[in-house]
């Protein structure tokens, strides 16, 4: 499953490599089939192929050409898991990171996962940008997709109607400074937009506030993942500081999925 349309239209996606594996099995993601690289298997390899066994998922072994042609990465480690994408929820609680037009996979996966660290309860994407359950997207999220809610394809009609959400224009040059702004709101929604191009008039129309990273004379700009890990942790530190000695603020905490 490489091909977004694909993706969307089976509901599957294909996660490669031991760590996603490990991901999957702790997330308790149904696994419907384990696609192995011919060849000599080492100790772990070998551990993943009775877990799985074990647990009844269909084990394929695939010859060299044929496992290559499936694989989306130059250089696959040589197993790969075809799982059901997990259904979306509603955004009904907790923070929001909306991606609007990032193109780079790799780089829309690391926001996935900066955002599960930071304790964002949903990731949503709106049409142009890069499909999340793809392979390098995964990739780049190291497991952090199977931590929060992925909603892609939204429009911007439904984000505004979204009741109780603060939305904020992430790193934007010529706006307050991320260090003066107050992030205690009980509820944010961050929108990024793709290096370059920016956010589309109707995500700037979406947002209420617009923050920037202060940056050093001479550096022009941050990549879209720094800019965005430095406003989120932003929020936390503030939500954080603001608990005190209390229990941590259950808008701090990852919620599995199972």
């Amino acid at each position: 499953m490489r091909d977004p349309r694909a993706i969307r239209a089976a509901g599957r996606a294909l996660a490669e490599g031991e760590h996603l594996a490990a991901e999957l099995a702790a997330a308790r993601v149904p696994v419907e089939a384990l696609l192995l690289r011919r060849g000599p298997y080492d100790a772990e390899r070998q551990r993943w192929i009775e877990t799985f066994l074990a647990a009844g998922t269909p084990v394929y072994e695939l010859s060299a050409a044929l496992f290559d042609r499936l694989s989306a990465l130059e250089h696959s480690a040589g197993i790969a898991l075809e799982f059901a994408v997990p259904r979306p929820q509603p955004p009904t609680d907790g923070d929001l990171l909306l991606l609007d037009g990032v193109q780079h996979p790799g780089n829309a996966g690391a926001l996935v996962r900066v955002a599960a660290a930071a304790g964002v309860r949903s990731v949503l994407t709106t049409a142009g940008t890069t499909a999340l359950w793809a392979p390098k997207a995964l990739r780049g999220g190291q497991g952090a997709h199977f931590y929060v809610n992925i909603i892609e394809g939204v429009a911007f009609a439904q984000l505004q109607a979204l009741a109780g959400v603060h939305w904020i224009a992430a790193a934007t040059r010529s706006a307050q400074s991320i260090w003066q702004a107050d992030l205690r709101a009980t509820r944010i929604g961050w929108v990024v937009g793709a290096e370059g191009r920016g956010l589309s008039a109707d995500a700037e129309a979406l947002c209420k506030q617009h923050v920037s990273v202060p940056l050093a004379a001479g550096i022009e700009s941050l990549n879209v993942v720094a800019a965005a890990a430095v406003c989120l942790f932003e929020r936390r530190r503030q939500l954080l500081a603001s608990v005190n000695s209390g229990p941590v603020d259950d808008r701090l905490q990852w919620r599995k999925r199972v």
